[in-house]
């Protein structure tokens, strides 16, 4: 049991002695009163000796967040990001601490050199390729964005070459509604550069469009619309944490030369609450292979098992892509595909174990005897059951 567990049994218990103070059996005031730093001498008698009927050894990274708690609630904000630092140095994944740490740093005189030592923490944590990045094409750029830092990281192949700070929606989770003020997870691509000409000059003359609601989000029914990359017409905005409608917001600057590596429908740009450190199996490679080489050998009925009795494409769903595919494959007395420039990004949440999805971006050339075409392909896969399936797809022709 953690150490934030066990604080929770704890105000439960405190619950369940009604509502008087200690002679009447209620302790919830005791640690309110600590809390506050309002605690008596029979208040700490009481916290101390509960505390020590748990068994637990509480990890150095929780004692410092603790301790930055109790450090902002008696209004020392400056020590309470130096013990949030130390937490996040001593676990780098620890996300209450990164989060607390954004939510002060707005609010001290001098942040500069506690901003730098978190871009320290994070070109360390970074240097090795996340597990979201399966494969990577080592001429392509990609694009992560952590909500919890406050951080986008941009991948060539797969070694990191920039990390810049952004600031994302007000509300830090998942967005599922219009107006909600919170910025969308997932993985998306840049859909248009926007001329300056027609941005309000709030958004500082620079803006790239993604494409939210991508077929995964769509599915789940979120809503919502107008997901940018975007500059700004104040200074440091990037350096304001968690003050967007949704969008994210870098500094224009650095914006400059961030959008000279965006390759229109070709450029990936995945956002995470916080980027998973869990490594996911290799099925989805073995799974594109599979795709492939059925395609290949004209075996339509493994070829349709691929596809999720849930894909949608420009037709129609699934019983009218079967029946189209099952049509033009059987007129083809050969097949041959290539695919080439391959990148595969997952997308999971920090609580789970495994991909909830994963975009298969690449070149796909095609070859039969009666037509050809060359041009960028994107398989959206997720999981059905113990399967994956393709719940969409995309075809840009000539695209590259």
């Amino acid at each position: 049991m953690g150490w934030a567990t066990s604080f929770l049994v704890l105000f439960l218990i405190a619950q369940s002695f009604g509502a008087h103070y200690l002679e009447r059996g209620e302790i919830l005031r005791s640690f309110e009163n600590f809390l506050e730093g309002k605690s008596t001498e029979n208040d700490l008698y009481l916290i101390k000796s509960i505390a020590d009927e748990i068994k637990v050894d509480v990890p150095p990274y929780m004692k410092y967040y603790s301790k930055g708690i109790l450090l902002e609630k008696k209004g020392e904000r400056e020590e309470a990001i130096k013990s949030y630092l130390k937490s996040i140095e001593l676990n780098p994944s620890y996300n209450p601490s990164y989060f607390r740490f954004n939510y002060l740093i707005r609010k001290v005189k001098n942040p500069d050199p506690y901003r730098e030592k978190i871009r320290e923490i994070l070109l360390k944590r970074f240097q090795n390729t996340p597990p979201v990045i399966i494969e990577n094409a080592e001429d392509k750029y990609l694009f992560l964005v952590e909500k919890m830092s406050q951080y986008l990281f941009i991948y060539k192949g797969k070694k990191l070459v920039e990390i810049h700070p952004v600031t994302t929606g007000m509300d830090w989770e998942d967005k599922w509604r219009e107006g909600d003020r919170r910025t969308p997870e997932g993985i998306y691509y840049f859909t248009e550069f926007i001329p300056p000409h027609r941005l309000a000059k709030m958004y500082g003359g620079i803006a790239v469009v993604m494409n939210y609601p991508n077929p995964v989000d769509r599915l789940l029914r979120k809503g919502g619309s107008g997901i940018w990359l975007h500059g700004s017409d104040t200074s440091n905005r990037n350096k304001i944490p968690f003050s967007t409608r949704g969008c994210v917001v870098g500094e224009n600057r650095s914006l400059k030369e961030i959008v000279k590596k965006i390759k229109i429908h070709n450029t990936l740009i995945s956002v995470y609450k916080y980027i998973p450190e869990t490594e996911p199996d290799s099925e989805v490679m073995n799974f594109l292979k599979s795709w492939e080489e059925s395609w290949e050998s004209k075996d339509v009925q493994r070829f349709l098992s691929h596809y999720s009795q849930k894909f949608r494409w420009k037709r129609g769903g699934f019983k009218e892509w079967k029946d189209y595919k099952k049509r033009v494959i059987s007129q083809k007395r050969k097949i041959e595909v290539t695919v080439s420039d391959l990148t595969v990004v997952g997308f999971w949440k920090e609580d789970r174990k495994t991909p909830e999805y994963y975009v298969a971006e690449f070149q796909q050339t095609y070859r039969s005897d009666s037509y050809s075409d060359k041009g960028l392909k994107r398989l959206y896969i997720w999981k059905e059951g113990d399967k994956l399936k393709i719940i969409s797809e995309e075809f840009i022709k000539g695209g590259k």
